[in-house]
């Protein structure tokens, strides 16, 4: 029979005065029972929502549908499938058999034997199913012989049951739990931990929303059983109110039944901007003592460890700046803990430091050019002395072209230091000052060519340069020292340097300078004449591939005094990082490797080695892997752990497995064992 197709506009009430179009092959009307019926391969459409089936039966006085077989409706990516469904659109309730429903948001699929709509947002489910796996058999899916849900409120399910393949792991009689569209309060999926010295830790987290944008984590932690280190406390606080201002706050602590002493630790990541355009940042890192890194170190941000573990101190810093068109402001507090002694009253803190910069600018079209810095910083310590320090170092330059091509710029400039020291017992007056004048000059060029190499454009860029300074010897033994600009030495130093980029396609591919100074000050031994070479390097041929290296050479040793380099290397399924730190005057050595292979398109393995060349111990060695499904995750990661530095913590093995369901969550256990 010929298709039939049926547009009906209500605009009396039915179908809440919306626009429906319907198509079948057959349409009857019902006169006796006010029921229009619509017969094989049914189809409709209602704004943006789409409906099939078998047959639809309308009443539209009545403002009832119902649809029979192969039933589909779909709203946007969301869809409702069933043996049967029926609506009553004036008391918006409704019922299907044998029904499966997907919301796209969550990408979940909720089946039931018989699922009903009893009122305004509220549901109940027979024998029903959750799972977000697109298997027709899904590898995991919850089940509950009955559900009932408020939305906005609670939802309380019988039976619950958590199936893997079929076969339950877990199941429970009754239970309540909270169905809100936001985020809401509640207690968190617990993390377990297994330790051969203290026993089972376990924590129990608890989630507290205070708005949209700010929330509360409490934790509660018992490490280890009656030879562990007993009850520890907790809490998170995050904020994110707009995208430039956003933190997060952690704050712990115990009473140690291992140490029998109080224990706490404050950590916090923050940033934001202040009224008048100021901006702040402000990173926490305090411990009770210099164990607590290692007996909590899960407790520390990321780069807090890696800071930790390399460096062997903990930096603390609050930082505010303003900045206008003629120049900025800052201020600074940095405070440091130095985790290779308990005693920290000898380490200087800059508690605080401001500094204040007018920018350069030229003077009435002189062609001179004015700039100048001015800082004050508090330098403070428990035990030795301590004090401010005022500085002011105005400049003036003259920056002008010679012969066309050269630049050049003679400079100068004047230091005026001013020092109040405490603590009379050293030898250091109660007031000093130091006046340093400086000057010299830079003349530098800039010449470019381009070549065609591999069938590619390259431009090449040179700049060599030649730069003068010259400072003359001022007595600075009566200021006390806090730092090495404290004591500047007299210098007449030339510097060479020289400077070549490649660029191809707009991109830096190469980028290395190499420098050398002389200092023809008199007086001078000839080993204090010749300084350091230095060397840097920037080498990005591929984006599969960079390098980054720091070098300085000092000839008379003829030994690398400073060393920094960074490789990243990705080929195919293999990624590859490398850092290795040398730094002789600070007595810094370390090495960080770590790679990550795609061993299929669900599998990847990964490897990452710390290594302390300094204290000639390893800090941690780490091998994992994780597997990916379309619905669920696993990973599996080993530890190798060294020693702490004072051998205090034993080394150890650590076994972390986490399991990451799909829309629902993950759940990770945590094993421990000394070596």
């Amino acid at each position: 029979m010929k298709r039939l197709l049926l547009l009906i506009l209500l605009l009396i009430p039915s179908l809440l005065y919306a626009q429906l179009k319907i198509e079948a092959e057959r349409v009857f009307y019902d006169g006796t029972q006010r029921l229009i019926h619509f017969q094989e391969e049914v189809r409709g459409w209602d704004e943006d929502r789409y409906f099939e089936g078998d047959e639809l039966f309308y009443w539209p006085d009545e403002k009832k549908v119902l649809i029979k077989g192969n039933c589909l409706l779909k709203e946007g990516e969301d869809w409702i499938r069933g043996d049967k469904i029926f609506f009553d659109l004036e008391r918006k309730e409704g019922e299907i058999e044998n029904g499966k429903i997907f919301i796209s948001q969550r990408h979940f699929y909720v089946t039931g034997k018989q699922i009903k709509k009893i009122g305004p947002d509220r549901y109940t489910v027979e024998e029903a199913s959750l799972t977000s796996c697109d298997d027709e058999k899904p590898p995991w899916k919850f089940t509950a012989k009955s559900l009932e849900v408020q939305v906005e409120g609670y939802g309380k399910v019988s039976w619950l049951s958590l199936k893997v393949k079929e076969l339950p792991l877990f199941s429970i009689p009754w239970a309540i739990f909270p169905v809100k569209t936001e985020r809401q309060t509640g207690f968190l999926i617990p993390s377990f931990e297994m330790s051969s010295r203290y026993g089972p830790q376990v924590t129990l987290p608890f989630f507290l929303v205070l708005s949209e944008n700010q929330d509360l984590t409490f934790y509660l932690t018992r490490h280890g059983d009656g030879r562990g280190r007993g009850f520890k406390g907790g809490i998170e606080y995050r904020y994110a109110l707009k995208r430039t201002d956003q933190g997060e706050i952690r704050v712990f602590g115990l009473h140690d039944e291992v140490l029998h002493k109080d224990r706490w630790a404050i950590f916090s990541r923050q940033k934001g901007t202040l009224p008048y355009g100021i901006k702040g940042i402000l990173n926490l890192n305090l411990v009770s003592d210099d164990e607590y890194v290692w007996d909590f170190e899960d407790d520390l941000f990321e780069e807090s460890r890696r800071e930790a573990r390399s460096k062997r101190t903990l930096e603390s810093t609050f930082f505010l700046s303003k900045t206008w068109p003629f120049g900025e402001a800052i201020l600074k507090c940095v405070y440091f803990q130095d985790l290779t002694t308990e005693e920290d009253e000898k380490t200087l803190h800059r508690l605080p430091e401001l500094t204040f910069r007018l920018f350069r600018k030229e003077i009435l079209k002189s062609g001179l050019y004015f700039e100048t810095e001015a800082e004050g910083v508090n330098f403070f310590r428990k035990e030795g002395y301590r004090g401010q320090r005022f500085q002011v170092v105005p400049k003036l330059s003259h920056p002008t072209k010679v012969y066309g091509f050269l630049n050049f710029e003679p400079w100068a400039l004047l230091r005026t230091s001013l020092y109040f020291t405490q603590n009379q017992k050293d030898p250091y007056k109660s007031f000093s000052y130091r006046l340093l004048p400086e000057g010299g000059f830079s003349l530098s060029a800039l010449g470019f060519k381009n070549y065609r190499l591999f069938s590619q454009e390259f431009l090449h860029l040179l700049e060599p340069r030649l730069s003068f300074s010259l400072r003359p010897k001022v007595k600075q033994s009566k200021n006390p020292i806090y730092e090495s600009s404290d004591r500047l030495k007299e210098e007449a130093l030339f510097t060479a340097e020289l400077l070549q980029r490649f660029q191809s396609q707009g991109q830096e591919v190469l980028w290395f300078k190499i420098s050398q100074s002389y200092d023809l000050f008199p007086g001078l031994k000839r080993k204090e004449r010749l300084k350091p070479l230095s060397m840097q390097l920037k080498f990005n041929p591929y984006t599969q591939l960079s390098l980054s290296t720091e070098l300085n050479y000092d000839h008379w040793s003829q030994k690398i005094k400073q060393f920094n380099s960074n490789i990243n290397f990705s080929y195919g399924k293999l990624s590859l990082r490398g850092d290795y730190t040398y730094d002789k005057s600070i007595q810094v050595e370390s090495l960080k490797i770590s790679s990550t292979f795609k061993a299929s398109e669900k599998l990847d393995l990964y490897f990452s080695h710390d290594y302390d060349f300094h204290s000639n111990s390893r800090a941690e060695t780490s091998y994992g892997l994780r597997y990916r499904h379309q619905c669920w995750e696993v990973g599996l990661t080993l530890e190798d752990i060294g020693a702490s530095p004072s051998r205090r913590r034993k080394a150890e093995w650590k076994v972390l497995l986490q399991i990451n369901l799909r829309g629902i969550g993950s759940i990770g256990i945590k094993g421990g064992m000394e070596r």
